[in-house]
C-alpha cells in the first residue's frame, strides 16, 4: 500500500491500525495537501452491500463542519474496490496515549477537554447525527491543545452491518451506554453516558466498568455496577465528579438533556477553581501538553490557595457540607495539612445540654455545627483507610463506638436507684438532625444514623498498635500500593501516609507499565516511616534478525547505533504512537513502522 496511489492521494506510510481499518498518512496528488486516509480492513469492505452502506453514512457526515470534529475532506465512492475515508491529518495523540503516558489527568484539565467534546456532541446532535463510539482512542489532543472528536458515523456503519463484538470491531464495550448494550434505540443521551465513563476514565486512571470479557462489562453496565468517583479517587473536583455521577445514571431521563447542558457545568467546575482560560492561557492543553509535569504542580500550588480560601469562607457561614468537600479534596493530597487541621481544632464545642434540644434556634446552630465538624473529621479519617476494590465495594458500615460498661458515668438519679437499672440490651440509636440528612451530598457523607451499642466488659485483646508509612513516587509516573500483598492506595501519584500495623511490614508499588518495587520496612508505633518508590517505564525490545551487523540503525530521526553495537537488540521505550524504524545497511536503505507497548518483545526479520 505504501508507495501506491488511492483515487487521487499518494500513500506515505502507515501512522496507525485498528479493529476496523488501517490509518496511512498521505498527500493529495495537486493540492499537495497532507491528509490522513483511513481505508477499512478487506472483511469490511466486502460485499457490495457494505460499500453502499459506507458511502451513505460518510454522505450523512461529510457536512459537519466544526473546529472540535475531525473534517472529512473525501471518501470512496461504492463502486471502489477499497472503501476509505480522507480527512485531516492531525499532528497530536490520543487521549489514550495519553492515558497509557500519564495513568490519569487533573480535574480541571478534563474538564476543558469536557467542554469541547460537549461544543462538538451538540453540534453533531442538533445535526440529527448521534456518534455511538465515543472513547478515548476517538479523541485525539492536537499538538497546539485543540480537542478533535473522530470517528462520526463509522460506529453506525458497523452497528447496522454483521459484524460480531467478538470481532473486536464494534469498539471497546466499557464505554457502551445500558440502551446500546441491550440494542435499544439511542439519542443523544447515550453519547452523554459514553462521556461520562470517558471523564471517569480520564481523571481515575480506571474504567468505570472493568471486567474479565466484554459479557462482564456489559453486564456491570446494564446493572450500573461500579464505584463512585469519589471513593477511587478523593483528590478528584468534588464538582465533577457529580456531574459524572449524573452524566452516568443507567436510566436515559435522569442524565443531563443535553450536551449544552452538561458544557455549562464543565464551566462551573473551572470557575469554581479559578481558572479563566481567555484571560489565563497559562491553564490552556496546549500548555499542559509541553509540560504536564510542571502544569500539574502549578495547578495543584494554585487549587491549595483557592479550595481553602473558600472552604474558609463556606465554613464562616454555616454551609459545612461544602466546606467539609472542599477540605476532603485538600485532606486527599495533604492529609496533614496544617491550616485544614487548625482550623477543625479551634471550633468551639458546646458544653454538655439537657437531653431535650432547646427550643431557640441559636442554641441549637452550635451542636449542629459540631456534629458537622465531627462529620468532617470522620470522613477525613475514613479517606486515609485504605481503599476497597473498586467491584466489590461494600456499603458504609455504621460507626460502633463501644465503651465498657464499667467505664460509664453514673448520673445522680442513677445512683439513688437499689439495684442499678439493668441496661437496655437493643442499641440505641441516635439520628441526626432531618435537615443535615437532606443536605448531605458527599458520596463519603454518613448518612445512616449513628448506632450507640453499649456491651457488657469483655476480656478481647487490645487494638493493635497503629504507625503510618508515608509513599511517594520518584519520577512522573503513577503506581498501586500493596502493604503486605493488601491492595492499600489506587494510582497512587502524589506522596501520601498511609495506616498500618507497628512492625515489619514489605512495601510493593508496582503498574503494569512499569517495574515493581518491593521493600522491607519496620516501623515503630505512632511513628512514620518514608519510602520513596523508584518505577521505572519498561522498555520494548525489538530484535533485529537477520540483518548485517554493519546496518546502523535510525528511531524517529534519533541514531541508535549499528545492529553490531547493539548485539541486535534494540531496547527502547516503546512509541505508542508509530514511529520510523530506519536501517541503513549495505545492501540497501530498509525501513519499518514501529509500535507498542512497554515490556513488548518484537521481532524485525531481513526481508
Amino acid at each position: 500500500m505504501i508507495g501506491s496511489t488511492i483515487d487521487k492521494y499518494e500513500v506515505l506510510e502507515k501512522v496507525g491500525e485498528g479493529g476496523m481499518a488501517t490509518v496511512y498518512l498521505g498527500r493529495h496528488n495537486t493540492l499537495k495537501r497532507m491528509v490522513a486516509i483511513k481505508v477499512l480492513h478487506p472483511h469490511l469492505s466486502a460485499s457490495t452491500r457494505n460499500r453502499l452502506r459506507f458511502a451513505r453514512e460518510a454522505r450523512a457526515i461529510e457536512h459537519l463542519n466544526h473546529d472540535n470534529i475531525l473534517q472529512i475532506f473525501d471518501y470512496s465512492g461504492s463502486d471502489a474496490e477499497d472503501c476509505f475515508i480522507v480527512t485531516e491529518f492531525v499532528q497530536g495523540r490520543t487521549l489514550s496515549a495519553l492515558l497509557q503516558d500519564r495513568g490519569m489527568i487533573p480535574s480541571e484539565l478534563a474538564a476543558i477537554i469536557g467542554v469541547h467534546l460537549c461544543e462538538a456532541l451538540a453540534y453533531a446532535h442538533e445535526s440529527g447525527i448521534i456518534h455511538r463510539d465515543l472513547k478515548p482512542e476517538n479523541v485525539m489532543l492536537r499538538d497546539d491543545g485543540v480537542v478533535k472528536l473522530m470517528d462520526f458515523g463509522i460506529a453506525r456503519f458497523l452497528d447496522e452491518s454483521t459484524v460480531t463484538m467478538t470481532g473486536a470491531l464494534i469498539g471497546s464495550p466499557a464505554y457502551m451506554s445500558p440502551e446500546q448494550a441491550l440494542e435499544r434505540p439511542v439519542d443523544s443521551r447515550s453519547d452523554l453516558f459514553s462521556l461520562g465513563s470517558l471523564l471517569f476514565h480520564l481523571i481515575t486512571g480506571r474504567l468505570p466498568f472493568p471486567g474479565t470479557n466484554p459479557s462482564i462489562i456489559l453486564r456491570n453496565i446494564i446493572e450500573g455496577k461500579r464505584p463512585e468517583v469519589l471513593e477511587l479517587q478523593p483528590g478528584v473536583s468534588p464538582q465533577l465528579a457529580d456531574c459524572i455521577e449524573r452524566l452516568m445514571q443507567t436510566d436515559p431521563k435522569d442524565r443531563f438533556e443535553d450536551a449544552s447542558q452538561v458544557a455549562e457545568q464543565l464551566r462551573a467546575v473551572l470557575e469554581h477553581a479559578g481558572l479563566d482560560l481567555e484571560k489565563e492561557p497559562q491553564w490552556d492543553a496546549e500548555t499542559y501538553l509541553e509540560d504536564p509535569d510542571e502544569w500539574e504542580s502549578r495547578l495543584q500550588a494554585h487549587l491549595e490557595v483557592v479550595l481553602l480560601e473558600r472552604g474558609r469562607k463556606a465554613f464562616s457561614e454555616g454551609n459545612h457540607l461544602d466546606a467539609q468537600r472542599l477540605f476532603n479534596r485538600l485532606l486527599a493530597w495533604n492529609p496533614e495539612h496544617p491550616e485544614i487541621l487548625e482550623l477543625l481544632s479551634s471550633f468551639h464545642y458546646p458544653e454538655a445540654t439537657p437531653t431535650t434540644p432547646p427550643s431557640d434556634s441559636s442554641q441549637r446552630w452550635p451542636w449542629i455545627g459540631a456534629v458537622l465538624a465531627l462529620l468532617i473529621a470522620g470522613v477525613a479519617w475514613y479517606f486515609l483507610q485504605p481503599p476497597d476494590p473498586p467491584i466489590e465495594t461494600s456499603p458504609v458500615e455504621p460507626l460502633i463506638i463501644a465503651q465498657a460498661v464499667d467505664t460509664l458515668p453514673v448520673s445522680p438519679v442513677e445512683m439513688r436507684v437499689d439495684p442499678p437499672p439493668k441496661l437496655d440490651p437493643k442499641p440505641k440509636v441516635m439520628e441526626f438532625p432531618s435537615e443535615l440528612r437532606e443536605r448531605a451530598g458527599s458520596p463519603r457523607s454518613l448518612t445512616n444514623p449513628t448506632v450507640l451499642t453499649l456491651p457488657e466488659p469483655s476480656s478481647d485483646p487490645l487494638p493493635p498498635k497503629m504507625a503510618f508509612v508515608r509513599v511517594s513516587l520518584d519520577s512522573p509516573t503513577w503506581g498501586d500500593v500493596y502493604i503486605d500483598d493488601k491492595l492499600v492506595f489506587n494510582g497512587l501519584r502524589q506522596p501520601q501516609v498511609l495506616e498500618t500495623v507497628a512492625g515489619t511490614h514489605t512495601i510493593r508499588v508496582s503498574n503494569p507499565l512499569s517495574t515493581k518495587f518491593t521493600r522491607e520496612f519496620t516501623v515503630e508505633e505512632g511513628a512514620t516511616f518514608d519510602i520513596q518508590a523508584s518505577l521505572k517505564e519498561l522498555m520494548m525490545t525489538v530484535t533485529l534478525d537477520g540483518f548485517s551487523p554493519l546496518c546502523d540503525i535510525t528511531l524517529a530521526g534519533a541514531p541508535m547505533g549499528s545492529v553490531e553495537s547493539l548485539d541486535g537488540v534494540l531496547r527502547i521505550k516503546a512509541p505508542r504512537q508509530a514511529a520510523k524504524l530506519s536501517l541503513d545497511c549495505p545492501e540497501g536503505p530498509m525501513s519499518f513502522d514501529l509500535i507498542g507497548a512497554p515490556g513488548d518483545a518484537k521481532t524485525l526479520s531481513m526481508p
